[in-house]
């Protein structure tokens, strides 16, 4: 020992303190303890394994194996169907989605054919007063264009009454369309006949028996018109002059025709004459 470590043990005397003595038995004693613990838990995990075989019945490990197999295949299979009613879920959800879209179209064209049956409620009055219009219309080409006919009150009274029926069909949307020197279209005309007039194009309506109307954006008279087919007009062709055709008949015999031409009219008109006289005895006019 050295000094220091006597001095040491030489402080722990005086203190009343003494060394620890390290022997072969307590280390003996302390390998003991720890294998009669390393025992103890081997037999903890012992009990344990055979409480976890004796849930299953006291099945040996085997079935047990079988068994936890089988309940992962019931719940792969639960697993299964539970992705099928989500699959089926998603499909009733865009099943609804559609019905909903559906239902919002119908009302939105259910809306759209009723605002439009409410726009055209006037239609087929305005179909019979069109008729009324044109009549009126056509009366009043025949005012006389002169000073007079411009100063006389009736006239202005029927201009009047003209424009004011101008007025209120175009309140209502009933709009009048000329066709005359435009193209045809066959949306708002109908042909009645083709015809060659110079100086016209190919289908350029060249005349209208009555005019176009439309209510709104609906035609409910198609203007019937002549087209030009865009040929020039083709002028009559002017009789030839018949040539004197010569006879061979001598003069002395024209003569005799003429001396007795006269004679034939005459007793023509006595036997006309005759039978007027014989319808008025018998009182035929």
């Amino acid at each position: 020992m050295t000094e220091e470590e006597k001095k040491y043990s030489e402080e722990l005397e005086k203190n009343g303190e003494g060394a620890i003595d390290v022997n072969d038995d307590n280390l003996t004693d302390a390998g003991n303890a720890l294998q009669a613990f390393a025992n103890e838990l081997g037999e903890h995990e012992k009990s344990k394994k055979k409480k976890f075989f004796n849930k299953f019945g006291g099945k040996g490990e085997g079935k047990a194996l079988k068994e936890v197999k089988e309940l992962e295949e019931k719940v792969a299979k639960l697993e299964e169907q539970l992705k099928l009613k989500d699959e089926k879920i998603a499909e009733l959800e865009g099943n609804v989605k559609s019905l909903v879209a559906e239902n919002r179209n119908q009302k939105t064209r259910i809306e759209n054919e009723f605002r439009s049956k409410i726009k055209f409620a006037v239609e087929d009055f305005f179909k019979e007063f069109i008729t009324v219009k044109d009549d009126f219309d056509k009366a009043m080409e025949f005012i006389p264009k002169s000073e007079e006919a411009e100063n006389d009150p009736f006239i202005q009274g029927i201009r009047h009454l003209a424009a004011k029926f101008e007025n209120v069909c175009s309140k209502h949307g009933l709009v009048c369309i000329s066709s005359i020197g435009e193209k045809f279209d066959p949306a708002i005309h109908q042909a009645m006949s083709m015809i060659n007039v110079d100086g016209k194009e190919a289908n350029e309506i060249v005349a209208e028996y009555v005019k176009c109307y439309k209510l709104h954006d609906r035609v409910i008279r198609p203007a019937m018109v002549v087209v030009a087919s865009g040929m020039p007009a083709t002028k009559p062709e002017e009789p030839k002059a018949e040539e004197p055709v010569e006879s061979s008949e001598p003069a002395e015999a024209d003569e005799n025709k003429a001396e007795e031409q006269p004679e034939t009219t005459a007793e023509n008109t006595e036997n006309v004459s005759e039978t007027a006289e014989n319808a008025e005895e018998n009182g035929n006019c």
